[in-house]
């Protein structure tokens, strides 16, 4: 009997670590992300800046096109800034909704070329074990 609990004891000990060590990995995802949200959102507010003063050298049409763009860049990296990314998730979710036909042809689109970009790697990987 000592030593089934001893090997309970074991496996429980086990699916803590594991489960400790997942939820680990997800902050650090997490963390991640934000960084990268926050890197994407910033680079945006620089070529908005940098629309900006290049579009003000030009002519006035371009000066407006300029400023129209740079508003548009800063509204995405504000947007960036404002909302989590379950917030860009829902917003997607609702793009979909409303687009469902072209967000299907999109997935399906998007599924055949991972599948054909695992089956190159599959096939890579197959031929380098074949030559060693």
């Amino acid at each position: 009997m000592t030593s089934l609990k001893t090997v309970t004891d074991a496996a429980s000990e086990l699916g803590k670590d594991a489960r400790e060590s997942v939820e680990e990995l997800g902050r650090s995802a997490g963390r991640k992300l934000d960084d990268a949200r926050n890197d994407t959102a910033g680079a945006l507010h620089t070529a908005a800046s940098s629309v900006r003063s290049t579009g003000r050298q030009g002519s006035a049409a371009i000066d407006n096109i300029a400023t129209g763009t740079a508003d548009r860049l800063d509204a995405t990296a504000s947007y960036l800034d404002n909302h989590e990314l379950n917030d860009v998730v829902n917003g997607l979710r609702k793009f979909g909704r409303r687009h469902l036909r072209g967000s299907l042809i999109f997935a399906a689109a998007a599924g055949f070329l991972a599948g054909v970009a695992l089956l190159r790697a599959t096939h890579t990987c197959e031929g380098n074990s074949k030559a060693a």
